[in-house]
Parts: C-alpha cells; structure tokens; sequence
C-alpha cells in the first residue's frame, strides 16, 4: 500500500502520549481542520502512522481495514516475520451504543465490550488482550462484531512481553530472562525450545529488545550478560541501556551461538521504582550478533 503523503491524515492510526514507560492513548477526532486530541495536554503527543508496509522497524503491526471500514467482519492475512507475542489493540469509532468485539486471532477469541465515543469522528484506542504466533509466517486474523457495528481505523499488534512481570530477588539481584524479553523487531526473537532458551536471529541491527522490571531497594549493580556467539561471528559493538546510563561491549566468538559464557562490561546506578533496560545493536560485523540468555543485575554495594 502506498500514500500519497507522507504528512497525511491518513496515516494516523492512533494517538498517545508516553508517561514515563506507560503508554497511555489517546481519544482523537479526524475534522476537517485536522487532528484534534482528547485528554492529557501534559506531555508530547505521539502518533501510530501506517507505513508503505504493515509492520514497522520496531515490530508494531498496523492493519487498516478493508472496504469502507463500516462491513460487520474485518479479516486481514499477514504474514509475519517471526514468532512472538503481541498486544491486539483496536483504534475504533461508536456514534453511540455499544459493541462486542470478537477477535479470532491466532486461538485468541475473548470477546471486549466496546464503549460509545460519542462521534463516528472521534477514535478510541481499546486493548483486546495478547496474542501469540507460534510460528513465523501466514497469520489470519478475523474481527466480528456483536451489537452495533464500530468504524474500524486501525488493528495494531504491538510487541508485548514474552514473559512475566520482573521484580528484585532478596537478595536485591535483578535477573532479566530470555524469556521474559519484549522484542522490538522484525527478526530478533525468543526461541523457546530447551536446548536454546534464548533470544537469537539477531541478524538485524535495527532489531532492540528490552525487559521491563521493578527495583525495591536501589543503589549500583554490576552488570553481568550471557553471551553466545558463533564461531568467525564476533567482534559486533553492543550498547546496554538503563536509567539513562550506557555501557558498550564488543560481542566475544566462544565457539558456538548456545555456548554461553558470562560477560561483566560495567556498573549502573538504579533507585528505586520501574526501570527500562534495553539491549541495541551499535556495528555488526558478521552475519550475526549474538544470542542472549539472560542478563544479571548483582548488588556492589
């Protein structure tokens, strides 16, 4: 699908603001004067925009609707790029009454009441709940609806947890698993089988991942990554990102993509509260970066 514009009205799919790291949407309306937001003036508004494919660098999905949006059913085929899981939520509008959305997606197929917004202009964001796609490759995705029939502007999938929420051990070590990563990519992915248990195919560099956790007693904390890299594929520079603090390491050959061996490439501070740690590729010098594990956050002080 291409636009005619890169600045087009067309192109929003959602609005929201970011709040430290909540994501909160945002009611909008689509006039003839343009984009008119409802709510929280306190931070900068952001945008969900359709590109010229449906999923973006950073792993969100954005579906529009076919037709005129206003049929009882959307369905959309797409083909995905990796296996992972996602957050389904729904950009509509109800003049008034209300609706039930029906998803089919992926096995997901818990029914959301959907609200009035009070104008067939005026959108809101409703989070249907979280999907998982076993398997790269043809996904269908079915929307029906119970009651009075919403316009539909947009489906977006977003890169959701692999895992379950992360908090601090007693002994005020924070361990950040493979397998509770959330994948902002196209290709980087958890693999869930035993013998791997990792996050691999990293053979983008615009591929980022991170893990969202929670510190109840602060101060500093070496880090402590597990590493594997396939032999003739070292030597990519990574950075390591957390509380505004950065430390880069080079990405060391140990023989195997699974052989994992523990790398400590520096300290941060942390206090107390949610914290964002993220993993971005900076050079990559072979046909892949590594794979990861798990990442420790141990107590110094």
């Amino acid at each position: 699908m291409t636009f005619a514009n890169a600045d087009s009205l067309d192109r929003i799919a959602n609005v929201y603001v970011q709040d430290g790291l909540k994501l909160r949407h945002l009611e909008f309306s689509i006039t003839d004067t343009g984009l008119k937001t409802h709510g929280d003036k306190k931070y900068e508004t952001r945008t969900d925009r359709f590109g010229d494919t449906p999923q973006l660098p950073d792993g969100r999905i954005l579906l529009q609707p076919s037709g005129d949006a206003l049929g009882q059913a959307q369905s959309w085929d797409y083909n995905a790029s990796r296996p992972g899981k996602y957050w389904v939520e729904l950009v509509y509008s109800l003049a008034n009454g209300k609706s039930t959305a029906v998803p089919n997606i992926s096995s997901y197929r818990i029914p959301t009441q959907l609200e009035a917004t009070g104008a067939a202009n005026r959108f809101r964001n409703v989070n249907l709940g979280k999907i998982y796609f076993v398997q790269a490759g043809k996904q269908k995705l079915d929307l029906k609806f119970r009651g009075k029939t919403p316009k539909v502007r947009a489906l977006i999938l977003r890169p959701a947890p692999e895992g379950e929420p992360i908090g601090q051990a007693l002994n005020r070590s924070v361990l950040l698993h493979a397998r509770d990563v959330t994948l902002r990519s196209t290709k980087v992915q958890y693999e869930t089988k035993p013998h791997k248990n990792t996050i691999g195919y990293w053979v983008n560099v615009t591929d980022q991942v991170y893990w969202d956790f929670t510190v109840a007693l602060g101060g500093r904390f070496l880090v402590e990554i597990y590493q594997g890299c396939g032999k003739g594929h070292g030597g990519s520079l990574v950075a390591l990102e957390v509380a505004g603090q950065k430390l880069e390491f080079t990405v060391k050959d140990t023989g195997h993509f699974q052989n994992f061996v523990p790398r400590r490439v520096g300290t941060v501070r942390l206090a107390k509260g949610e914290h964002r740690f993220w993993i971005k590729p900076v050079k990559k010098t072979r046909n892949a970066i590594m794979d990861v594990r798990r990442i420790r956050l141990i107590p110094t002080d």
